[in-house]
């Protein structure tokens, strides 16, 4: 599918704004080495997950090099290269604060290679902050990236929806893939340590409030594709009126109930039986639950977002429609 590029694209980008945003906090739970080492694993999430997503940005051009030097060029007028610029400097201060993790010279994954680990001391004082500047970057990203796809030509996603939809993408799949890459380090190696649990608890509560302001977003859109605004031109209401009727009824109606099903309603449960085993600090339950989680939400984003996409309809197909009626 034509749009199975964006989709991949979108999804994984903002997922590795999450997963930032997850090592951040993880950074100020660590009180200590041997905790900042067991954290240290999920800082390799952001950065490979934020390549997968610009690889599917390039592969949808026909020159994929060529798109690449020259997709920043009109920033004054395009929200797609403004949106690729911020990404840009998004993806070079992720890449600086992952190295101040890995590259730590006592618990870093490439604490012997050399030279950059004693280079990467001098700025560890500084990783905090490199985190918190990334993570600003990163939401700004999502802002950036939501205005670039809210365009008068897709009435459908012109939205007040389109951003809430990819702030949620960021959290419920970003924090919830950090969260199981440490699970499956505790299950493997049976090793944790005290902030471990924080961290579950916190996954377990952005994941619970991002999974209810979803279902009321879902509604929210469904409302908005049904009642077009004031003002609103008779191609605009057709647009959106067939956007809905693929969503509901259509091609894409399959997808759109899945992704409720595996997105909303199993993370929900998920959600749910994380509670017990948090409580009782059984760990090894609540790592493989929080990994189902994070299953459960990613295929929910990756179908969602292929609905966002493959379901719209364009301005440009409705107006001969509406042409025709006129005369």
């Amino acid at each position: 599918m034509s749009h199975t590029a964006y989709v991949i694209f979108t999804v994984f980008s903002q997922m590795a704004v999450g997963a930032l945003i997850a090592m951040v906090i993880a950074d100020f739970l660590a009180k200590g080495k041997e905790e900042a080492k067991f954290f240290e694993t999920g800082a390799w999430v952001s950065v490979p997950v934020a390549v997968i997503g610009l690889i599917a940005m390039l592969s949808h051009e026909a020159r994929p090099i060529q798109a690449m030097m020259t997709m920043n060029a009109n920033l004054a007028t395009s929200w797609l290269s403004r949106e690729s610029l911020v990404l840009t400097v998004f993806v070079v201060l992720a890449v600086i604060y992952t190295v101040l993790w890995v590259c730590e010279q006592e618990y870093g994954s490439l604490k012997g290679i050399p030279v950059i680990p004693k280079i990467a001391k001098i700025f560890m004082p500084l990783r905090k902050v490199v985190g918190i500047i990334s993570a600003a970057v990163g939401i700004v990203f999502l802002g950036v990236s939501a205005k670039a796809y809210m365009l008068m030509g897709l009435p459908a996603s012109n939205q007040s929806t389109t951003p809430l939809f990819f702030f949620i993408t960021t959290l419920l799949v970003g924090v919830t893939a950090v969260a199981a890459v440490l699970s499956v380090k505790y299950v493997v190696k049976k090793e944790a340590v005290k902030p471990f649990t924080s961290l579950l608890w916190a996954t377990w509560g952005i994941a619970l409030v991002m999974a209810i302001v979803l279902l009321f977003t879902l509604f929210a859109n469904i409302s908005a594709l049904q009642q077009a605004g004031i003002g609103v031109s008779e191609g605009t209401r057709l647009a959106q009126a067939e956007t809905l009727e693929n969503m509901l009824h259509g091609d894409y109606t399959t997808l759109f109930y899945a992704r409720v099903i595996i997105g909303v309603v199993l993370t929900l449960v998920c959600l749910a039986a994380l509670i017990l085993p948090l409580k009782k600090k059984d760990i090894s339950k609540a790592s493989a639950l929080t990994f189902a989680v994070f299953v459960c939400v990613l295929i929910g984003e990756l179908l969602g977002r292929a609905v966002f996409f493959g379901a719209n309809v364009p301005l440009g197909e409705v107006m001969p429609y509406v042409l025709s009626s006129i005369v």
